[in-house]
């Protein structure tokens, strides 16, 4: 362990909407000498998952965290109170996720939202659309792009969470860099300022964008390219407030 860091830091849960920068974040945080990763949740539709992640929650170690996609809940807002856990949360402009999955499914062999897609035969826009408005056939079923993201939208504003954007990662390094000293801050890793700058430093020094199983571009705004004026209109039909709730865009002129 850094012996410029305390002996004992309290371990934390680091969540994420998918395809947010999950690897990016989980990346930057290996990255301090004095953390480790313990383990990965992903929440389903299983009865007994709770009890298996409230059991992996409750014995993380000091200096170990666990990350995953957790949606939010008044169960596991208790679960985090009562164990006093600290929640970092990492969002994304919807738009960017909707491409992102456009692009993420095809890649998976025997998935059925592929086969979903590749028998309609839709483009890039064709599954922008559908992952927007959602669908529903014999085999797969998915929530509309608002319903969906709102699952998770709970942690944005729930106590004893750092909530980040992750725009706010990747515009620049100086952008980074500010991000991760609220880190180190909010978990207690360091409060000596030249030190915090270091971690900071080592943080930004392990991210190794070739090692993330779902790493495409790492940019934010492929949106932009993606959409055309009849994509837009669709996603202002279904989660134009959204946007504007997170802060994306402040009406529906875009």
């Amino acid at each position: 362990m850094d012996s410029r860091h305390p002996k004992t830091i309290e371990p934390f849960f680091v969540n994420s909407i998918a395809k947010s920068g999950t690897h990016l974040l989980k990346q930057l945080i290996e990255g301090i000498p004095s953390i480790k990763h313990y383990d990965s949740i992903y929440q389903g539709t299983y009865p007994l998952q709770y009890q298996k992640y409230k059991t992996i929650l409750s014995n993380i170690p000091p200096n170990h965290f666990v990350n995953g996609h957790l949606y939010y809940s008044r169960q596991y807002m208790g679960l985090f109170n009562s164990l006093n856990l600290k929640q970092i949360f990492l969002y994304r402009d919807p738009r960017d996720i909707v491409v992102s999955y456009a692009y993420f499914f095809m890649k998976l062999k025997n998935n059925p939202t592929r086969r979903f897609f590749v028998e309609n035969n839709y483009d890039v826009k064709g599954r922008c659309v559908a992952l927007i408005n959602g669908f529903e056939c014999g085999y797969v079923s998915r929530m509309n792009i608002n319903d969906w993201y709102r699952q998770f939208l709970g942690w944005k504003y729930a106590n004893n969470v750092l909530p980040i954007s992750y725009e706010s990662l990747v515009e620049s390094s100086k952008s980074q860099k500010k991000v991760l000293m609220n880190m180190i801050r909010f978990l207690n890793i360091e409060n000596v300022p030249g030190y915090m700058k270091l971690t900071a430093k080592e943080m930004q020094n392990s991210v190794q964008p070739q090692k993330s199983p779902t790493y495409r571009k790492g940019k934010s705004g492929d949106w932009k390219v993606e959409f055309d004026d009849a994509t837009k209109d669709q996603f202002k039909k279904v989660a134009g407030d959204l946007l504007i709730e997170l802060g994306y865009e402040k009406d529906y002129n875009w």
